[in-house]
């Protein structure tokens, strides 16, 4: 079998003159496949936290022509075959998972290829803005249904993107695409692709763009400094998304979308407040993952939201 020719569904390449034999020393080679796996686990946790315990190899190849990370179409084959080698393995609620009804109806690929989209997605609205690093939007215009939000630049130009987009774009670390772009420059390009119905949707950095992506000391400012951790908070706001699997909801508040979670509960009770304004009760979580109180991004553990814009007799539908 001709192995160039087996289909893909997405790659993530590095092309132009000093790829051109698809040669890449191996330091370099090293760090971009560490920078490819951190960045596809991000975003696949970002709609699938219930995985994260889940060990998993992310199967890719590199080809020559370029230098190319491809995914083939047959990755839910290698995705199931170590999870029933590592059934003795890992036992509990991460394997389970994949048991349930929502990953029996979507596939391996199906989530692989949303998280490079959804690179690809934050990747376009960085250039569009000109940093990864702007986290507040004072004036953003809603349209279909309050589904697409309108990001306007500096120089007046105007972008329309879904609010889970900006959501992911605000949430997402500028240290997550760094190993990636550090070896970017003049004749080596950094290149995100998908496959959509037969049709390549694809971004690219330049080392136009290299500065986009580097960390700066000021990526370190706390977000909402005011919110502490466990202050009890009330805060107006407008409800932009809800996200069933991770049983979260965004939140854009002064300018900032913050991820918020029920204390008890499911979000789909929350259905009829998508995209209203709502008063949010709760309390400020800044814990990170080791469990110490250094999260910059305030998230909110909240008890009610109350719709102001139609008031309701309860809380849960």
């Amino acid at each position: 079998m001709n192995t160039e020719q087996e289909p893909i569904f997405a790659f993530i390449k590095y092309e132009g003159e000093l790829v051109k034999d698809g040669y890449l020393d191996a330091r370099k080679s090293g760090e971009a496949l560490v920078g490819i796996d951190e960045l596809i686990r991000y975003f696949i946790y970002q709609e699938n936290p219930a995985i994260k315990d889940l060990e998993f190899e992310i199967p890719v190849r590199v080809r020559k022509g370029s230098w190319e990370t491809v995914f083939p179409d047959n990755v839910d084959f290698f995705i199931k075959v170590l999870a029933t080698w590592m059934v003795g393995k890992y036992t509990g609620s991460a394997l389970s998972e994949i048991a349930k009804n929502d990953f029996k109806e979507v596939s391996f690929k199906t989530i692989f290829k949303r998280a490079i989209k959804g690179a690809i997605d934050v990747i376009k609205l960085s250039k569009h803005i000109g940093t990864l690093s702007k986290k507040k939007f004072d004036k953003v215009s809603f349209a279909e249904n309050n589904e697409l939000v309108k990001i306007t630049n500096d120089i007046g130009e105007e972008l329309w993107v879904p609010v889970d987009v900006l959501e992911l774009y605000t949430n997402c670390p500028k240290a997550l695409f760094s190993k990636l772009t550090r070896i970017v420059e003049e004749k080596r390009e950094l290149v995100f692709g998908v496959y959509e119905q037969d049709v390549i949707v694809e971004e690219t950095i330049t080392n136009k763009h290299k500065f986009i992506f580097s960390k700066t000391d000021d990526d370190d400012e706390l977000v909402l400094p005011e919110l502490r951790h466990g202050d009890y908070v009330e805060l107006e706001g407008r409800i932009t998304r809800g996200n069933e699997k991770s049983n979260t909801i965004g939140f854009l508040y002064e300018g900032h979308i913050l991820t918020c979670f029920p204390e008890k509960g499911n979000i789909k009770h929350h259905k009829s407040k998508l995209f209203s304004n709502c008063l949010i009760k709760g309390f400020v979580d800044r814990l990170d993952k080791e469990g110490n109180v250094n999260e910059k991004r305030p998230r909110i553990n909240f008890i009610d939201a109350i719709n102001l814009e139609k008031p309701e007799i309860t809380l849960f539908d």
